[in-house]
């Protein structure tokens, strides 16, 4: 496959993914939760990467599009109850500590991608009492990035969860812009309901922002990361709520797509997936030319 390069750095792993153009690309690292490191779109770098962090695995890492699932959010002490019973729960869930199996590759008349598997174990048991198969397919054009994740219940009762991604954009804060369309919007780090009649931009000279934006009716998020990169996201109905984070000094803003919100499980804000159901869900990073 000539659009696929396989190579190894600092004893990690990496799959680079071409474009049929070869114009575009996107890199992942499966044994690091499969997340996606660089996206690069005709030309334009995308995310923000703190190599580091992707180094060194006792650490969360900061940037790419890390997965979160089962459940995504904030965990209060590190435990959820499944079946009656405690389990211990990091935030955003396990997955993107997890290696993760490539099971194919796309080949498309105008997309090629990677799809990656990750299943239940002796492992995600300790914190997540299912069986239960999660693919995630990556495909790439030359201005279209495209995700789509498959859950699949293997499991004997009906399989509990909100899942999400996390992508780390690169952006100049002087020229960002944001525009979405949804009900109501709550201030994690303050803990008050935003007034969005008189909301106009985000204030980057806070220590941090962390906006829930809930019930977003908008298909699609208009973004502008700097003058020469304007991007939209575009979701499916699954994914109704953007979470919008940032921290003052470094050189990124977050704009992820979730099914759920901070603590969404005390008040059982699951997904329920039947046994032997399947569950898909999809949204895209787009370069928006007008």
């Amino acid at each position: 496959m000539d659009f696929v390069e396989s190579y190894a750095e600092n004893s990690m792993e990496f799959i680079k993914v071409y474009s049929k153009t070869k114009k575009s690309y996107f890199t992942v690292a499966p044994e690091r939760g499969a997340i996606v490191v660089l996206l690069n779109l005709s030309g334009k770098d995308i995310l923000y990467l703190n190599k580091e962090t992707l180094f060194d695995k006792t650490k969360n890492i900061r940037g790419g599009i890390p997965i979160l699932f089962p459940i995504c959010g904030r965990v209060v002490d590190g435990k959820i109850t499944f079946k009656g019973q405690e389990y211990p729960m990091k935030n955003h869930g396990f997955a993107r500590d997890t290696a993760w199996e490539v099971v194919g590759y796309i080949d498309e008349l105008s997309l090629n991608g990677v799809v990656l598997k990750l299943s239940s174990s002796g492992f995600t048991k300790t914190f997540y009492p299912y069986d239960f198969e999660l693919f995630i397919k990556y495909t790439i054009n030359d201005e279209i990035f495209g995700v789509e994740m498959i859950v699949k219940n293997n499991d004997r009762e009906e399989l509990p969860f909100y899942a999400g991604f996390h992508p780390y954009f690169l952006c100049n804060k002087d020229e960002f812009t944001l525009k979405l369309d949804c009900e109501k919007c709550f201030d994690d780090v303050e803990k008050k309901f935003v007034d969005l009649e008189n909301f106009k931009e985000l204030d980057f000279s806070k220590p941090e922002i962390n906006l829930d934006f809930f019930d977003v009716g908008s298909k699609s998020i208009e973004f502008t990361l700097d003058k020469d990169k304007k991007l939209l996201l575009v979701k499916d109905k699954s994914f109704k709520n953007i979470v919008v984070w940032s921290l003052k000094d470094y050189g990124f803003v977050c704009i992820e797509p979730w099914m759920g919100e901070h603590e969404g499980y005390l008040q059982n804000k699951y997904y329920y997936l039947k046994p032997n159901d399947i569950f898909k869900a999809t949204f895209a990073i787009i370069l928006n030319k007008e």
